[in-house]
This record gives C-alpha cells, sequence and structure tokens, in this order.
C-alpha cells in the first residue's frame, strides 16, 4: 500500500531507523528505542499482510505500548551506579560518620574537621575532643550527638 506515493514498509522503516538513531544520537535512556522496534516490527507486519491505514496505525498503537513496557522492565532493572552517589553532595555522605569536635559545642553550635574542612556542628553541649555521630544535616550544619548516646542535657 502506498501513503504519500511512499511504500509502507519504506515508511515504517524510515520511521523505526530514525527513532533509533534518535535515541542512540540525542536522548539516550529514552523511550525511542522501543517505539522504533515497534516501527520495524510494523513494516514486518506490512510486507506479511495488506493493512489499511487505521488498523496499521491501531497496531503500531498497540505494538509501541507493548515494546514501551518492555522498555519499562529492561531500564527499571538496570543496576544503578552508587559508587559516586554523594559527589556532587558530599555532606550527604556524612550521616553516621563518627568525628571528634575541634571546638567545643556551646549554646548548641561548634566545629568538627572532616578531611581538610572545619564543618559547623550543632548538638548539646560537650567539650572538644569528644567523639560524636552525624545524625542528619540542617543546611549546611551536621546534627550531632554523642557517639555514646544523647547526654542529660540533649533531652
Amino acid at each position: 500500500m502506498l501513503y504519500l506515493g511512499i511504500p509502507a514498509i519504506a515508511g515504517w522503516l524510515g520511521l523505526g531507523m530514525i527513532l533509533i538513531a534518535v535515541e542512540m544520537l540525542v536522548a539516550p535512556g529514552s523511550y525511542l528505542l522501543w517505539v522504533g522496534l515497534a516501527a520495524l516490527a510494523m513494516a514486518l507486519v506490512s510486507m506479511l499482510a495488506s493493512l489499511g491505514p487505521g488498523m496499521e496505525m491501531v497496531l503500531f498503537g498497540i505494538l509501541a505500548l507493548a515494546a514501551a513496557m518492555v522498555g519499562v522492565k529492561v531500564y527499571g532493572s538496570r543496576r544503578r551506579n552508587t559508587a559516586n552517589a554523594g559527589l556532587d553532595d558530599p555532606a550527604a555522605g556524612m550521616v553516621g560518620r563518627e568525628l571528634s569536635l575541634v571546638s567545643a559545642i556551646e549554646n548548641g553550635i561548634g566545629q568538627v574537621r572532616f578531611g581538610d574542612s572545619i564543618w559547623r556542628v550543632s548538638g548539646p553541649d560537650l567539650p572538644a575532643g569528644t567523639l560524636v555521630e552525624v545524625k542528619a544535616l540542617d543546611g549546611a550544619t551536621l546534627v550531632v550527638v554523642p557517639k555514646d548516646g544523647p547526654t542529660p542535657e540533649a533531652t
């Protein structure tokens, strides 16, 4: 069957190739690959059977949805690279760490050293040198408690 003077098989092959090329070159990780594969399947169908334009569109829609569901399964099951999860946010990796106070916590505010940086901390009043554990983040301030548990002042 001809559409705009182009055989249906050529149209489906062209659409499939274009969608797959866009997936590879412009938008990797999107679902254009799967819709492109559905278009290639339609090229095979149009080669084997002569369907009307409406039926081809309905069948393409069904194939595209089925292929997209396969894509969700494939992309959803990929393992995520968590090795560099805190690369852009070093504070996010600090929760649970044990650090030593470089200045006493007075009136709820003190400092710890982490790597080559000094970080502001909040928590119960504690002397310098006390081992503390980071429990949470409050903006750029680390919320800490003494390593051996909360002090009576904090409760």
